[in-house]
């Protein structure tokens, strides 16, 4: 950690300051750190692992998408495939995800997975997934991800009027692909118009940022206006 360099944005806007206490109980970090492959190695030395509640700190930031991801729908224990992505989000990456590893990053992504044969299956959350994205996209941050991890690439380069970089590798062809950024975008979709025990304006900048990607992350446009 001595090697990054990082500001603690507003947690009140972030939602930081709405989630950290509810991460704060023993029995949910016991459940997230094997549940999601969080290991030892990747989270000391700053990352937080000796101090997990606060959230000036990588992990507790980490572990506010988690607890997002549990308890956001209204009847949180249904995870069931038939029930809406706001459901069974967590579940579809909690089977995935046994390796998440914290790391500096040179500012061009967030998170990174490698996945396939022969490959050290893992994902790796930057300074950019912990202070420059708020809870909600996070926890859609780490759908996408599990998205990757599940096999799923993504197929072509971004638009000439992308906000994410014009011609830049990342981008999903289309709605229909069924890639990393409809799950990404469907998950914040579903907590706007759902997600409970959160605030308005949290609710709100999901539906934002999902529309940011509905309208940047796909070379044909899916038509929706959220």
């Amino acid at each position: 950690m001595a090697s990054c360099t990082y500001s603690v944005p507003d947690k009140d806007a972030s939602g930081d300051n709405l989630y950290g206490p509810r991460i704060c109980w023993q029995p949910f970090v016991d459940y997230a750190w094997p549940a999601w492959g969080f290991t030892y190695d990747y989270w000391q030395d700053g990352w937080g692992y000796d101090d997990c509640c606060n959230t000036d700190k990588p992990l507790a930031r980490c572990l506010n998408a988690i607890w997002l991801l549990d308890y956001s729908a209204p009847n949180p224990a249904d995870e069931s495939w038939s029930s809406p992505i706001l459901n069974w989000g967590c579940r579809f990456a909690r089977n995935v995800h046994d390796d998440i590893r914290a790391r500096c990053g040179d500012g061009t992504y967030g998170a990174y997975s490698w996945w396939g044969p022969f490959t050290d299956d893992r994902c790796e959350l930057y300074l950019n997934f912990f202070y420059g994205l708020d809870v909600p996209a996070r926890a859609a941050t780490l759908v996408h991800e599990a998205r990757h991890l599940d096999g799923q690439g993504h197929d072509a380069n971004f638009p000439s009027w992308s906000g994410f970089g014009p011609g830049r590798s990342g981008a999903d062809s289309s709605w229909g692909y069924e890639g990393a950024w409809m799950y990404d975008a469907l998950y914040l979709w579903w907590f706007y118009a759902a997600g409970s025990g959160t605030t308005p304006a949290l609710r709100e900048q999901a539906r934002q940022r999902a529309q940011f990607i509905i309208d940047n992350a796909f070379v044909t446009h899916p038509g929706y206006v959220i």
